[in-house]
């Protein structure tokens, strides 16, 4: 018995799975593929040779390479994975290429987050989505040096390019802004722009464009224009999502808000 959830985050294809004793045959893949195990111990076949990997355990497997193995029968096991070619990795990373020296990385943390960071991305929610897409870039960067790739030293990027990304989220308020196109903008891989942003901000650069997307709405919402419609104008899926993030930021919703300020 066995459950599978599976989506693609731009360039990234994800899955979540939960099964019993599952095995996969000798094969290979043309993607780069990154594996979190969660529970159960996973035996590896990988290019002649074997090993176990365990719960909190990173697989790393470039394309190509041949692969197989899984839990033995009656064991419950439990993983996510990632699966992207390995021209998008290096180039969201900054690298001219990339390949995995190390196949195994035993980082229960960074697992974790990893892992949480995939799963989240498999959300329906899209706000929750991009947020999940920003936080694999930046952890995938973790992940590859641990792999013993050796990423680029951090560009020494100017208030200003942070200054600029800051006015183009300001201007596309509703709708999103792909980290490619900021990336591009400003002449930086993805995971160089979420570095530098979150050093100049404090914030990802999703995270800094929803409470600009909040604090506009309540003013919107103050000269009486309905919810319904702010939520629209500012990019928000739904009401529910606007009264959602607008709850989280203020402590109140957009028609109690609107309702105090009638009196």
């Amino acid at each position: 018995m066995s459950s599978m959830q599976h989506a693609w985050l731009g360039n990234y294809e994800v899955s979540s799975t939960s099964c019993t004793g599952l095995t996969f045959a000798r094969h290979s893949h043309d993607e780069c593929v990154i594996g979190v195990n969660l529970l159960g111990q996973e035996q590896v076949w990988l290019d002649r040779r074997t090993f176990e990997a365990g719960p909190g355990s990173i697989t790393l497997y470039n394309p190509g390479q041949i692969q197989g193995g899984g839990a033995a029968e009656g064991q419950p096991w439990r993983f996510v994975s990632l699966y992207a070619t390995a021209d998008q990795l290096a180039a969201d990373l900054g690298l001219v290429h990339l390949e995995f020296d190390r196949s195994l990385c035993f980082q229960p943390e960074l697992a974790m987050k990893l892992a949480d960071a995939i799963e989240g991305s498999l959300s329906a929610d899209p706000i929750a989505r991009e947020l999940s897409e920003e936080a694999l870039v930046v952890l995938l960067g973790e992940v590859v040096s641990c792999s013993g790739v050796r990423l680029p030293g951090s560009t020494a990027v100017g208030r200003g390019l942070v200054i600029k990304a800051q006015e183009l989220l300001a201007e596309n308020l509703h709708q999103a802004v792909a980290l490619e196109t900021l990336g591009d903008e400003l002449g930086l891989s993805k995971f160089h722009l979420l570095r530098a942003f979150q050093k100049e901000t404090g914030l990802s650069p999703r995270q800094w464009a929803m409470q600009l997307r909040t604090r506009r709405a309540k003013g919107l919402l103050r000269s009486g224009i309905a919810a319904s419609q702010v939520a629209h104008a500012l990019g928000f899926a739904d009401q529910s999502h606007l009264n959602r993030h607008f709850r989280a930021a203020y402590g109140i919703t957009p028609g109690r808000y609107q309702s105090v300020l009638k009196g």
